[in-house]
């Protein structure tokens, strides 16, 4: 699903004015789903209509758009984007729109094409905007009460008398798809470490592979340790730390701007409302700041397996290729 919002050429006044939950002003109007053509062409008639020069950014004419992972937008529900907007409007002092991507390669060149001055992405996402184009990482995703990171674990069902990943193997295992870190990086150099050769199927998702464990389609799964929360499983294996995404930051955002939004977002778990909408983006219950070398350990991963940030998103490799420089080998 893409949920995007875009702003008309015309001037809209952003309303501050207090509102319930289930009434907010339209100063950041969302728009309802759209296709990824008419995603691109309401972005490129706002920036054609009004240009996107720096001093403009965070007007009613040409307002601060912060974009949200499509792996991370509520599914069918484009409430808790519209309360995000509001709220971050109303505290930043900015004219804010709150929009999802529709895939991962677009919540990254959004970011190169300056449609995008900030965006909570996936880790893979964000790693991969800050390789091609620069962005800055200052805050980082809190969830539970207050964690920076989560555990990748291999899970088996709670009655399976497997004491070691030794014994998964030659057994179907069931891995999130080629792109997760927690769901395929790290469980799959664990195995590799171990010597132990299974017989992979990528299943599309972590609630997927979660189901297909408990329906007994596969033997064990790759996820995160939170989904160990779910009855009739249990972990086997811990595959590693990994470290929440960060937020990021368009380079060229004028600072003042960013530091308005940074302040904004770290308010947003103040209130109910915002603590609701937050946590219907991928389960975020607040922001704090990024501490130095926090993401080095995913990229020492990578290297170990061989992997770059261009491996972790669809049509990364395509992204890489459209910004390299034109060589003519003629």
């Amino acid at each position: 699903m893409s949920a995007c919002c875009a702003p008309t050429c015309a001037t809209a006044s952003s309303s501050t004015s207090p509102a319930s939950s289930r009434d907010y002003p339209p100063g950041g109007r969302l728009m309802r789903t759209v296709s990824r053509t008419a995603f691109f062409a309401a972005l490129s008639a706002l920036c054609a209509c009004v240009g996107r020069s720096e001093s403009r950014i965070g007007t009613p004419a040409v307002p601060l758009v912060v974009l949200v992972s499509p792996a991370h937008a509520p599914s069918g529900d484009t409430e808790p984007l519209r309360v995000l907007e509001y709220l971050l409007s109303s505290q930043s002092g900015l004219s804010v729109v709150v929009q999802a991507a529709a895939t991962p390669a677009d919540a990254i060149e959004l970011f190169g094409r300056r449609m995008a001055d900030a965006g909570i992405l996936t880790l893979d996402e964000a790693l991969l905007a800050k390789e091609e184009y620069g962005v800055r990482f200052d805050l980082q995703v809190l969830r539970g009460k207050g964690d920076k990171e989560y555990d990748a674990v291999i899970l088996v069902k709670a009655k399976n008398k497997a004491k070691s990943v030794s014994e998964l193997k030659g057994k179907p295992f069931g891995f999130v798809d080629p792109y997760s870190v927690s769901g395929f990086l790290l469980p799959a150099q664990h195995l590799k470490k171990a010597g132990v050769e299974v017989e992979s199927e990528f299943l599309g998702g972590h609630a997927k592979a979660l189901q297909a464990l408990l329906e007994g389609g596969v033997a064990a799964i790759a996820t995160y340790e939170d989904a160990a929360k779910s009855k009739g499983v249990r972990i086997l294996a811990k595959t590693g730390v990994v470290p929440n995404e960060p937020v990021a930051f368009r380079k060229g955002l004028r600072p003042e701007k960013r530091e308005a939004l940074m302040k904004a977002m770290k308010a947003l778990a103040d209130s109910e409302e915002g603590r609701k909408a937050l946590l219907a983006v991928a389960g975020i219950t607040g922001f704090g700041p990024v501490e130095d070398g926090a993401y080095r350990g995913v990229h020492e991963s990578l290297q170990e397996a061989e992997k770059t940030v261009y491996d972790l998103v669809p049509g990364g490799d395509e992204i890489r290729r459209l910004n390299q420089p034109y060589v003519d080998v003629r």
